[in-house]
């Protein structure tokens, strides 16, 4: 097909905003959605050099990988290859094996993959992870070898029958993201399955032909002007989703598809994207867009606090100079057949692409060459008290004892105590009852989309078959709970009574608890609530230990005591309200004075991520209060009654 430069334009138009939003920049909230964009192109151009080659039987499988070799892996090779001394400079163990897994899962076109599995609870920020962008590259190459043969098999079938076979799977994918999106949003966005019907969209109009199209005069006008038209407005008003793709990225695909479809020179819309700034940009969008992920993240990395916008500017003028330059000394050569043969072309990737699998499983292997420093690695090793296989388990399998004494309840908030009560009291007789995200609520479950649609329904049936544990087992006679609360509060609604959601607010939180609260009493249980730790939003376990890794104090990593009152207003308004009634237990007395928040404990770094106990840090407060006295002489006594100096203070209206 012949050149069009309006093509570029809209590459510029598709990888700006992408650089715009994972700098935080607001103005451009769908910046995500020129990925869409990308996948549109790339399904259209694809097809139509496909179609036309097997139309005039010049098609060859083996050449069609050697152009996708030439477009796609040295610049994408060399990115990575500049990201691994950063990555041994940089990363904390964990953030190295991570790093390991992505080089090599880049390398086998299935970072997608990867991606999709590490979107835990407990995994790390994507924004630390530098080659996260290359999960839509890995969609576009698993496109890429499927399409083709597709296309190869139908070959001897009409054109309206190719067609209407691309449509059904189009219509087919499309119906796959309103599923998964409830099912398991994260694949819903990661995997080919829901995005080939981008991919499929652009393949469609490639076998239509629109071009050729007889519309009246200033129709092809009035397309390509509301083609535009949906793209910005998806950039300025579509919001991040665990429901996306779906019906919110109609708008960007199909704009995407009438602008490629009518926007030809003759059009304002084809003038306007055939500007040369925007051609440039165009030009090295690839590079672009590789780029753009390892310097933020990198910058993140050592930056430790957040970047300043004036920052990001710069380093987005960074990304556009490494972009030329890749794309100039890097890109351009290897296209050209005249410098590098088909077998250069092959060997060069096959070698450098089993350079990083090496090295990418040796960083996995190694735990993130976890031999040079463990202590570090140690600092945010996260508490799961009696293991990770007791996550929403509710029977004697995570007990210390057949006839525990005490239960400790509620979500990871619950859980890190665990190891600081075992600390207090080595021989304590102990049940682990927490569900990830799941409090200790008897009539709520917080709304998470992120998790799925059945996760609510999944929360409330747990805590009724703790409840069911509970009043079975009648030598548990302490029953200690804890919560982060906000998820319930950060969501729009809160699933009631396990049947109907409701707005989520306060006193509806503030009310469940007391349900909680009053239904153990009822049952001879004596209850105590530990309320969340002091945070203010950032990650201070990470933040500490980079801190170390870098030889800058852990002062720098204090929440500002407003800060963290101002993040936390609500659920403080809930603890608050509760401990009127109730026994509670808040560490904010004795790890916040007037100013800041401590983060670490007689040398002891307490976190592991934005509020979670290590298990270090557990054992430490554990060991430094006797969490085990502590909680128990708590749920034994009068909630305003009680103060006694050493131990952990109750929770008062003066902490706020």
């Amino acid at each position: 097909m012949h050149y069009r430069p309006e093509i570029d334009g809209l590459r510029a138009l598709a990888v700006v905003p992408v650089l715009l939003f994972h700098a935080g920049f607001g103005l451009v909230a769908g910046g995500f959605a020129g990925v869409d964009v990308f996948f549109v192109i790339s399904g259209f151009l694809i097809t139509s050099i496909i179609h036309s080659e097997i139309h005039d039987g010049s098609f060859s499988i083996v050449r069609f990988y050697e152009r996708r070799a030439r477009r796609l892996a040295p610049a994408l090779l060399l990115v990575c290859a500049v990201s691994i001394p950063f990555a041994l400079l940089w990363m904390l163990p964990q953030e190295l094996n991570t790093f390991g897994k992505s080089l090599y899962a880049v390398n086998f076109f299935a970072s997608n993959f990867l991606f999709w599995d590490q979107t835990g609870y407990f995994e790390p920020s994507t924004d630390l992870m530098p080659l996260l962008h290359t999960w839509s590259l890995a969609v576009e190459e698993q496109f890429y070898l499927v399409f083709p043969l597709l296309l190869l098999v139908l070959r001897r079938v009409s054109a309206a029958t190719t067609l209407k076979v691309v449509l059904a799977l189009v219509a087919l994918s499309f119906a796959m993201t309103q599923l998964l999106a409830r099912v398991d949003p994260a694949a819903n966005f990661y995997l080919l399955p829901s995005r080939f019907w981008e991919l499929g969209i652009g393949a469609a109009l490639a076998l239509m032909g629109a071009a050729r199209l007889d519309l009246a005069k200033g129709r092809p006008e009035l397309l390509s002007g509301l083609g535009l038209a949906a793209i910005i407005a998806s950039y300025l008003f579509v919001p991040e989703s665990a429901f996306y793709p779906g019906f919110t990225t109609v708008p960007v695909v199909l704009g995407t598809a009438l602008v490629l479809a009518f926007a030809h020179g003759d059009t304002a819309v084809g003038r306007l994207l055939s500007l040369k700034p925007l051609v440039a940009i165009g030009l090295i969008s690839y590079s672009l867009y590789l780029w753009h992920q390892p310097v933020f993240a990198f910058a993140r990395l050592r930056a430790i606090d957040g970047i300043p916008a004036e920052g990001y500017a710069l380093l987005i003028a960074l990304c556009f100079a490494l972009a030329y330059l890749s794309w100039r000394f890097v890109e351009q050569p290897f296209r050209n057949p005249k410098r590098f043969g088909r077998g250069a072309v092959f060997g060069a990737t096959l070698a450098a692409g089993s350079a990083a699998i090496a090295l990418g499983f040796g960083f996995d292997g190694s735990d993130g060459l976890v031999a040079r420093n463990r202590e570090l690695a140690q600092l945010t090793q996260p508490s799961v008290g009696l293991g990770k296989k007791c996550d929403a388990v509710a029977d004697l399998a995570c007990a210390t004892s057949p006839k525990p004494e005490v239960a400790v309840w509620g979500d990871s908030f619950a859980r890190h105590l665990v190891d600081g009560v075992i600390a207090s009291k080595p021989d304590v007789r102990l049940v682990q009852l927490a569900k990830n995200n799941c409090g200790p609520f008897l009539n709520l479950a917080p709304v998470v989309p992120r998790l799925g649609r059945n996760w609510p329904q999944d929360c409330a049936r747990y805590n009724d078959d703790v409840r069911r544990f509970l009043l079975a087992n009648r030598s548990i006679r302490y029953v200690v709970l804890s919560s982060q609360l906000s998820q319930y509060l950060q969501q729009e609604t809160v699933l009631v009574d396990g049947r109907k959601e409701m707005r989520s607010e306060v006193s509806l939180l503030s009310d469940g608890l007391r349900t909680t609260l009053a239904w153990l009493k009822a049952n001879g249980f004596e209850a105590v609530f530990v309320a969340p730790t002091p945070h203010d939003g950032r990650d201070t376990g990470l933040c500490v230990a980079r801190a170390r890794l870098l030889g800058e104090p852990d002062q720098r990593c204090e929440p500002a005591l407003k800060d963290v009152r101002k993040y936390d207003q609500d659920v403080l308004k809930v603890v608050a309200d509760i401990a009127d009634e109730y026994p509670v237990v808040s560490f904010m007395n004795y790890l916040c004075d007037a100013d800041s928040c401590k983060v670490e404990d007689k040398g002891v770094s307490l976190f592991e991520d934005f509020g979670h106990f290590s298990e270090q840090g557990s054992r430490q407060m554990g060991r430094a209060f006797d969490f085990y006295r502590s909680f128990i002489q708590a749920a034994e006594r009068d909630a305003l009654s009680w103060r006694e100096p050493g131990t952990l203070p109750l929770f008062g209206s003066a902490d706020l």
